[in-house]
């Protein structure tokens, strides 16, 4: 399968497992669009333009992928953007399981909606959004599980933030 395919999520921030998800899944398409999208339950650890810019750092050499953000329903954007399919990392079984139900409601409001799953890779299965949120919020070292390019960025931001 080629074409176009969407990583969605609301990385925030990305974490080095989204940036090995985001290289695979560039490996496997024509092009990839790595799509923020908006949840209105969450409110963001970081501001939507500061993951986009984090984000395009992590593209900034893939000459495939691109960053996008998205407010309202994956399966309008994947229909929007006319997508081949919706890639997504699963680090279990659990996490498998949340997926499927998503999967196939996503379905139901586009029946031409397919779902790319990559598993993530055992040295990266464990780091989460909410992990290095946390480790910052309390000053911890946060370099082990984001992106080189964007370690800096993010403490950057943490200590000029009001």
């Amino acid at each position: 399968m080629a074409g176009l395919w969407i990583f969605p999520g609301s990385f925030d921030p990305a974490t080095r497992g989204h940036e090995d998800l985001i290289r695979r899944a560039a490996a496997l398409c024509d092009h990839l669009v790595v799509a923020v999208l908006i949840n209105p339950d969450k409110k963001g650890f970081l501001p939507l333009k500061k993951r986009l810019e984090l984000l395009e750092r992590i593209c900034a050499d893939i000459d495939n992928a691109s960053v996008e953000s998205y407010n309202g329903l994956l399966a309008d954007y994947v229909r929007i953007k006319q997508a081949d399919a919706v890639v997504r990392g699963v680090r279990s079984a659990a996490e498998m399981e949340t997926e499927l139900p998503w999967a196939a409601f996503n379905r139901v409001l586009y029946p031409a909606f397919e779902a790319v799953y990559l598993p993530a890779r055992p040295e990266l299965r464990d780091v989460s959004s909410s992990m290095v949120r946390q480790l910052a919020a309390f000053g911890g070292d946060i370099a082990p599980f984001v992106p080189e390019c964007n370690v800096e960025l993010i403490k950057n931001y943490l200590t000029h933030r009001v």
